[in-house]
């Protein structure tokens, strides 16, 4: 249980069939254009089609998209599902087959990034501010969270049967929640683990590595705050943090991909404070940025972020450009 499943298992799935390193990277690279349409949607559900449109030209260019379509990591996956679970939640509020399709999407994503399952909550809050009556708010609420619990369904009995306890996620969160707060982390990747903890049984582990991360928190309460503001930057910082992506071009390329869009993305996150779609957007960062702060920050944990900050930086920049041209006409 100390992993999340679906990624490790689709792998699984594609060695069995004989695909080596190459084909699986094909896949992930099949799997990135489907995203690329994902995000076209979206954008078009949420704004306007020009704005669902810009947004999938300049997530099919996108670097740090391209870039981890050669990793085996959990990512490209990842981005697609949570793409997936937004658009169909977005567009749902009278589809009943989308209902089922976002608890599978949303149930799928927290397999494969347990950070995901804080969002269900927030789904249900979200529905239960729409304008629709108490009746088909809470059929709609009822349908995603049945096949949600549906498809984390087998993990879960897995893991009760494996430790006797009930473990939606895995049994590594206690591991990270240390590597981001220990004495000698800066916010980042920290390879510290003392070995009497290493070497409990997996519940134990993690159960120790959460009291002992608690403990030290509380003896020096601003070393921790330090380290949140630090991962907070780690998490949205412009330019790679890890040594071996730090040479001019990684920079350049960074800054002239994310960088260039943080205006606009900030502007278009503002301006669509009130709009009752964007709020479920809004709701991921706000999720995804805490989590971070409290755990460990670095890019790649913001990169699933990433289809919904382009999508809202393109509408910044036309709400920007529209407003300007107003002012010229005056």
């Amino acid at each position: 249980g100390f992993r999340p499943p679906l990624y490790p298992f689709i792998l699984t799935i594609l060695y069995s069939l004989k695909f080596n390193l190459l084909g699986i990277r094909l896949i992930q690279c099949v799997v990135s254009s489907l995203t690329v349409l994902l995000i076209y949607l979206t954008g078009k559900n949420l704004f306007s089609e020009r704005v669902g449109l810009w947004s999938a030209i300049i997530s099919a260019i996108y670097p740090f998209f391209i870039f981890y379509n050669g990793f085996l990591l959990t990512e490209i996956c990842f981005i697609f599902l949570t793409v997936l679970a937004v658009y169909t939640i977005i567009g749902s509020e009278d589809k009943p087959l989308l209902w089922l399709k976002s608890g599978i999407s949303l149930g799928l994503a927290g397999l494969c990034r347990p950070t995901m399952q804080l969002y269900l909550p927030v789904v249900l809050i979200h529905t239960a501010f729409l304008r629709a009556t108490a009746k088909e708010k809470i059929k709609k609420m009822f349908f995603i969270v049945l096949f949600f619990s549906i498809t984390v369904s087998p993990w879960v009995i897995r893991n009760y049967v494996v430790f006797g306890k009930f473990i939606p996620g895995t049994t590594m969160g206690g591991r990270v929640f240390w590597e981001g707060n220990n004495p000698y982390s800066d916010g980042g990747p920290c390879r510290y683990f003392p070995e009497e903890i290493e070497q409990l049984p997996e519940i134990q582990r993690d159960k120790a590595y959460y009291k002992k991360t608690i403990d030290t928190i509380k003896e020096n309460p601003s070393r921790f705050l330090w380290l949140a503001q630090n991962k907070f930057k780690r998490f949205w910082n412009i330019i790679p943090n890890a040594s071996e992506f730090t040479s001019p071009l990684y920079r350049v390329i960074s800054v002239f991909s994310f960088g260039i869009m943080m205006p606009f993305f900030l502007l278009g996150f503002l301006i669509t404070l009130k709009n009752k779609k964007a709020q479920y957007i809004h709701s991921l960062f706000i999720i995804f940025t805490i989590s971070h702060v409290i755990l460990l920050g670095s890019i790649r944990y913001r990169v699933p972020l990433e289809p919904f900050y382009i999508i809202l930086a393109v509408y910044g920049f036309f709400w920007l450009k529209a407003e300007m041209l107003g002012i010229i006409k005056k």
